[in-house]
Formats: C-alpha cells, sequence, structure tokens
C-alpha cells in the first residue's frame, strides 16, 4: 500500500479551538484527504483535547467515510484522520445501496410507506449538537448518493441543545437552516423531542433534522451583500419586516418578559421613515413565544429580526441582469443565561433576569441590524465552509464598524471604520479551508469557491490547489508583462 501523504494543521491555530477540528475533519471525510491534527483545542483551558461533543463527531464521520482513526479518544490531543483506509478499506462500510454506514434505511411509521436515510449521532452528554451538527451537515449535503439511493435524510443528534456558548436548537431552526435555504440549499425542517441543557444540572435532549434529496450537489456561489458594495460608506438602514422572539424559562416571568420586550424592541429598532409613517402604518411586527423551561435556573432568550435583502446567484452578478428572487436576512441575538439568580432583589427574582436578557439581547442585535450586517457573527463563521464548496465568488456582507448613531435616521452618516473585521471562529474557518481546498478569503466576504461536486480523493484537492497556483501566477504574470502562461 503506497504511504499516504497527510496533510498537518496545528490546533493552536488562531483560534485554537473546536472550529479548526469540525472544519478540517468535514472536509477530510468530503474529499478522502489524509489528515493530521496536533495539539486540539491547545488555546483552551485545562489542556484541551477532544470532549464527548468532538468525539462523537469524529467517530461518525469516520464511519462515514472509512477512516482509519488514531488518537480517538476523550482528551486526545492528537489525531490521525484516513478517510477509506479503515478495516474494510471501503469494503463493507456500505449498504446494499453503496451508501455510507453511517445512513439505514428506514420506512416511516405513518402508513405511506415512504422510505428515508435514518442517520444517528449521539454524544452521550450535554454536549452541544449544534456544534457536532457543524462537523456532519456539509457532508450529507455535499455526498453524491448513488443512483436510487437519494432518498431523504432524517438526522437525529441527542445530546444538548442549549447549551453555553453553542448554537441552540432555536438558532438552527430559526436562523441557520432558513438562511441555507436562502443560499441555494434545500429546506431543512426541524423537530425538537427533548430539550438538553448545561444550565440547573446537565440534561440530554435530542432533535430531528429532515433533509430532502439534492440532485446535484454542486452549490452555486451566493451572495449576501448589497448589490454594490461600498467599501467605506453605509448605505440607507433596512427597515426590519418582522421580529421573532423565544423565552423558555419559569411562567412566572413570562408576562414580565413580553412587557418590558415588546416596548424596547420597537423604540430600538425605527429608521426615519417610521417618524413620518401614516397612521395607517403598522409598528414594527413583533411575535414572542413563550415556554415553561421547568427549571427555575433554566432561561433561555432568543431574538430574531428579518430584514428585506437580496441574494444573487452567479447567473446575476451582471448588474444588467435582475437579481434571481428577493429574500430576506435574519439576524439574531441570543442568551443561556449563566449567571446567578439575584435573592435580595425589590422585584421578583426572574422578572429582574428576564428584564436584564431582554436589554442584553435587543441591545446586541440593534448593533448588528445599525452596522447594516447581512448575517450575525456567528452565522458568518458557520458559512465559511459553504463558501469554500460552492461553485464560484460567494459574498457575505460582514456590515461596518463604524455605525450610524441612534436616531440619525435612514440614510444618514456614514461608516467611515471599513468593514467589520472577522471573528477568530470566522478567521479559523478561512484558515482551514484554505489549508485543505485553496479556496481564499479576502477579508471581506468574498470567496472564491472551488465547486465541489462530490468526487472524492487526495488527487481532486491536488488538481483545485494545481489549478487555483496556475491561475495565480498567470494573473501576476499578466499584471507584470502582460505575458499569458496557460
Amino acid at each position: 500500500m503506497p504511504r499516504l501523504r497527510h496533510l498537518t494543521l496545528d490546533g493552536r491555530t488562531l483560534e485554537g479551538g473546536g472550529q479548526l477540528l469540525r472544519t478540517a475533519i468535514c472536509l477530510s471525510a468530503l474529499t478522502s484527504t489524509p489528515l493530521k491534527i496536533h495539539h486540539i483545542r491547545g488555546n483552551r483551558s485545562g489542556g484541551g483535547g477532544l470532549k464527548a461533543q468532538h468525539l462523537a463527531s469524529v467517530k461518525w464521520l469516520a464511519e462515514a467515510c472509512d477512516a482509519h482513526v488514531e488518537g480517538g479518544e476523550k482528551g486526545s490531543t492528537d489525531l490521525l484522520f484516513e478517510p477509506g483506509q479503515g478495516r474494510g478499506r471501503g469494503k463493507g462500510v456500505v449498504g446494499g445501496d453503496g451508501v455510507p454506514a453511517v445512513f439505514t434505511k428506514k420506512t416511516l411509521p405513518d402508513g405511506d410507506g415512504e422510505k428515508v436515510w435514518e442517520a444517528r449521532l449521539e454524544i452521550g452528554t450535554a454536549g452541544s449538537t449544534g456544534l457536532a451538527l457543524q462537523a456532519i451537515l456539509p457532508f450529507i449535503l455535499f455526498t453524491k448518493l448513488p443512483g436510487d439511493a437519494r432518498l431523504p435524510v432524517h438526522l437525529t443528534l441527542s445530546g444538548g441543545t442549549n447549551v453555553s456558548g453553542s448554537p441552540s436548537y432555536e438558532y438552527l431552526s430559526q436562523v441557520l437552516l432558513p438562511m441555507l435555504k436562502a443560499i441555494g440549499l434545500p429546506e431543512m425542517k426541524t423537530v425538537l423531542h427533548k430539550r438538553g441543557w448545561s444550565q440547573g444540572g446537565s440534561s440530554v435532549g435530542s432533535l430531528t433534522i429532515e433533509i430532502p434529496t439534492r440532485k446535484n450537489v454542486v452549490l452555486e456561489a451566493f451572495t449576501l451583500a448589497p448589490p454594490d458594495l461600498p467599501f467605506k460608506t453605509q448605505g440607507p438602514l433596512r427597515r426590519p419586516r418582522q421580529m421573532t422572539a423565544t423565552f423558555v424559562a419559569p411562567i412566572s416571568c413570562h408576562a414580565h418578559l413580553k412587557q418590558v420586550f415588546v416596548p424596547r424592541a420597537r423604540e430600538l429598532f425605527v429608521t426615519k421613515s417610521d417618524s413620518a409613517i401614516n397612521d395607517d402604518d403598522e409598528p414594527l411586527p413583533i411575535a414572542i413565544r413563550c415556554t415553561d423551561s421547568g427549571h427555575e435556573k433554566r432561561l433561555y432568550l432568543i431574538a430574531v429580526l428579518t430584514v428585506p435583502t437580496l441574494t444573487t446567484t452567479t447567473a446575476s452578478l451582471d448588474p444588467t441582469s435582475p437579481p434571481t428572487s428577493p429574500t430576506d436576512s435574519i439576524l439574531a441575538s441570543d442568551w443561556l443565561y449563566d449567571k446567578r439568580i439575584p435573592v435580595n432583589s425589590k422585584t421578583r427574582p426572574h422578572d429582574e433576569v428576564a428584564e436584564n436578557m431582554a436589554q442584553r439581547v435587543l441591545t446586541e442585535l440593534h448593533q448588528q441590524w445599525r452596522s447594516g450586517a447581512y448575517v450575525d457573527e456567528h452565522l458568518r463563521d458557520q458559512l465559511v465552509i459553504f463558501q469554500a464548496l460552492a461553485n464560484g465568488r460567494s459574498r457575505v456582507h460582514p456590515g461596518y464598524k463604524a455605525v450610524l448613531p441612534a436616531g440619525t435616521g435612514e440614510g444618514e452618516g456614514e461608516g467611515d471604520g471599513g468593514l467589520r473585521e472577522p471573528s477568530l471562529h470566522t478567521q479559523t474557518a478561512e484558515w482551514v479551508v484554505n489549508e485543505m481546498l485553496g479556496a481564499e478569503f479576502d477579508g471581506s466576504g468574498r470567496c472564491e469557491g472551488v465547486g465541489f461536486d462530490g468526487s472524492e480523493g487526495i488527487d481532486w484537492v491536488r488538481k483545485v490547489k494545481e489549478k487555483k497556483r496556475a491561475e495565480d501566477v498567470n494573473g501576476l504574470c499578466r499584471g507584470i508583462d502582460g505575458v499569458n502562461m496557460t
């Protein structure tokens, strides 16, 4: 057997946490690229290493691509991941339809005989299902299943659904999946079976995502940005279409949350046009859903703002062409309350907490909206892998560092501080996709994707990188003396 050429990554790079691992093992499984990662989560306190959530993703992807794995234990700081080199050497790890063994064909029990591929990922603890999903969802969406085997996938994840510092179930269902649909991926539906919490004592929950068939795994380039993107001037604020909020907390504070949330939201999210609206115009529509958390220490709030915009595919990048279809961008802010419940409060303690949560979440969401961003900071890093795999140049507008002062009104002022810089999580994801695919980001949200088509093997990756190098050299030579080397 020929000796494998591994790509080696240092897990302490940039953010130095789980983002690097999740992105790397997903791309390794997709492209069959042998991978070594040292110092896993090396910038984390307590020594880093694999936690239950990371280990579950490693094992799931290893089974999916028949990988030989070394270092796949809890706490391990080094990982060897070799797709196609497992015990079956690609044999016996797929079903009769040639489908990876993580997928099991099932008939739905509703009586109509519909068949689906069922997949399960069990973390075993309250580790974040939202973070685990980041490692395996792109694999499912970009895996080319053979012939008649292209059935919908029902993916069930078991673990934490509301975990500190991680995407919640609400964020997945109300922000991530709708925005993936907006960029050209299929509409995915979710079902929450039970919540799993990291607060109030850890508990394990589960959810299912229904993923439709993709006949063509190629994702065309997408744009989540103004049609004409200025780099120093902030254009008019986009008047929000609606706001929704979900509050999961003890019933005793539901009424107070609604009482303080609505007037504060309508005070913050106002543009110049709102001050001169007709009597018939409606204020910002706000819908609040409250659910009992069943525990005095479990409080979670998410606010989601829907803002009109345009999504453009490569077919309409020509400014003379109309956009493919109008759509909305979604901004969100949330907080899983992680502080002590006040005991000496003059008011009911949970009411005080609810008010603090509303203030913080709405203030953060307001800052995002005033910046002109088309996605929030957390969604930006989750879209990196999709930009890299897409076919052509995609861009995601991050907003401006200098925003309009509150109350100045629509179209007044300008941001002279330039575009907001990517977070460390985003920079880390961008670094990984560049190392593994050769996809480059320009710091402003633009990326030339590789057009991944479901092909496997290091040879495909090598061809992509060689093509990119040739294009870079050719462009450099044209800039110097007009010589064309192709």
